[in-house]
């Protein structure tokens, strides 16, 4: 059931940063108040009273007259119906306190139960008069959301620095961010701390040099290393897949789709993620070409090039082009020519099996089976794959990844007409909550005036959440990486650089 992303390393373009929300007044039984006479607005306000009415014909007649066909194709009614009867179940009802659209699509709903004292923020994704997924994500009392907002104001280095530790503190001491959080100023360090625990079980704390699952963030080093190529005179942006890959078994999709567009995420290529074979049988998928077959059995989306649609399946296959072009595996690759050279010691493409110094763990909640929160987290090692790939999953510190980005401000990865190329933004995120444009495996977008260019990585039942962000003016590179669910730390990284951005 699509309660947020079931593997790791899938974008969550629908975390939002902390949201201000209103201090609560008396509970009302009139929820529609709270949404606008709009389409989302109507279908968050019937969701809303779905949930209330805790009869289940009701509940089946909302499934049915609300959810589009596909979604209902992809994700069976039971699963919805479960999805409702859990809601009400933990929550005793909910209230409304915010609903709030974001862009035409999305729409974001604060809640807290009737019961329990228990805070959420639902995330209603729609296609026309229908609705498509609903994200469950955690969402802070408002009173305490208050706490750790960051202050619209012109500081010191020294009072920046100390308000920083103090949101970040605040966040951890709730639980809701255990990870790695580094700023830096130009090249000069000036925060850099752990918190929370990299195992639990034997009680590991978190620190400096923990290795944390980075998700999409990966896709920043495919970007490169596809570049790389293209720079070497060996590829071209617009060459079609089937030029480059001409042994590629579905003729049709590779005819058809350029590596500008897999870069891109406009190719109409889909997510081998959600493929029963690779849930059932996630031992066999350890090289790049492990996954050929699935992605080479897919049907194309849409037509190449007509609009954006994050896919996991086109950078696979950008994972195969580099290895075929460079005659190195795709792990090979990267580590020769991007981790040496930035000097990245400690990132890398790890097997679940393998005994690695300083790895965390990943906790999760699982949505499906507890909407709100209720129970303590679990562990992820069953929800992630057994190893990385070119989309996503491998490892790496704040510390590298500070290095990462240096490395390619100063042009030692790239040129500097290929580093703004592969960094700049190209197309619309369509249903970003914040508005970005997307490049050659990084996002771009304005944070109070500054462009910040960089990556996001995890997802909402993964246990997985990292975030890079460098200001392209060159003033602060901000990294949170962690080791809960999305969006614990790029909503962190988030509100950092909004604030920033103002100093």
């Amino acid at each position: 059931m699509k309660l947020g992303p079931p593997i790791s390393f899938t974008l969550t373009i629908l975390a939002i940063s902390f949201l201000a929300l209103p201090a609560l007044g008396q509970k009302t039984e009139h929820s529609q108040s709270k949404f606008a006479q709009t389409i989302q607005g109507t279908l968050g306000s019937s969701f809303i009273d779905a949930v209330n009415t805790g009869e289940l014909v009701l509940h089946q007649n909302f499934v049915a007259s609300r959810f589009s066909e596909s979604t209902l194709k992809n994700t069976p009614v039971e699963a919805w119906l479960d999805l409702l009867q859990k809601l009400r179940k933990q929550s005793g009802g909910l209230e409304v306190v915010n609903a709030s659209p974001e862009g035409e699509s999305v729409l974001n709903i604060i809640v807290r139960s009737r019961q329990g004292n228990h805070w959420a923020r639902l995330v209603l994704i729609s296609q026309s008069d229908k609705l498509s997924d609903i994200f469950v994500l955690p969402a802070l009392d408002p009173a305490i959301e208050r706490k750790s907002r960051f202050p619209k104001s012109k500081m010191s280095e020294q009072e920046a620095v100390k308000v920083i530790r103090q949101r970040v503190e605040l966040l951890s001491a709730l639980d809701h961010f255990s990870g790695v959080v580094l700023v830096a100023k130009g090249e000069r360090i000036i925060f850099h701390h752990a918190y929370g625990m990299a195992e639990k079980s034997f009680h590991a704390p978190n620190n400096l040099t923990t290795k944390f699952h980075l998700g999409s963030m990966d896709k920043m080093f495919t970007g490169v290393a596809i570049a790389q190529l293209v720079q070497a005179g060996k590829l071209s942006f617009n060459d079609m897949l089937a030029k480059v890959l001409p042994g590629f078994p579905n003729r049709q999709m590779a005819e058809r789709i350029t590596i500008h567009q897999l870069l891109t995420h406009t190719a109409g290529t889909g997510d081998f993620i959600s493929n029963p074979e690779f849930r059932a049988h996630g031992e066999n998928f350890k090289n790049v070409a492990d996954y050929l077959s699935l992605v080479a059995r897919e049907t194309l989306l849409f037509d190449p090039g007509s609009r954006w649609s994050y896919s996991n399946s086109g950078y696979l296959l950008l994972g195969l082009v580099i290895e075929k072009l460079s005659g190195e595996s795709y792990f090979d690759y990267v580590r020769n020519h991007i981790f040496n050279v930035a000097g990245m010691p400690d990132t890398g493409y790890y097997e679940l099996t393998e005994v690695v110094k300083n790895r965390a763990v990943g906790y999760l909640r699982d949505a499906t089976e507890d909407p709100l929160g209720v129970d303590p987290r679990r562990s992820n090692v069953m929800f992630i794959g057994l190893k990385g790939n070119s989309a996503g999953g491998g490892y790496s510190t704040a510390t590298d990844l500070l290095k990462f980005a240096l490395a390619l401000r100063h042009h030692k990865l790239l040129n500097a007409n290929s580093t703004e190329l592969v960094t700049s933004g190209k197309v619309d995120m369509r249903g970003a909550p914040r508005p970005a444009k997307y490049g050659y495996g990084f996002a771009s977008r304005a944070i109070n005036g500054k462009e910040a260019r960089g990556m996001n990585g995890g997802g909402a039942r993964s246990g997985v959440n990292s975030s890079l962000q460098m200001f392209w003016d060159g003033s602060y590179t901000v990294i949170a990486v962690g080791n809960y669910d999305a969006p614990a730390a790029e909503d962190l990284n988030n509100s950092i650089c909004e604030f920033l951005a103002l100093q």
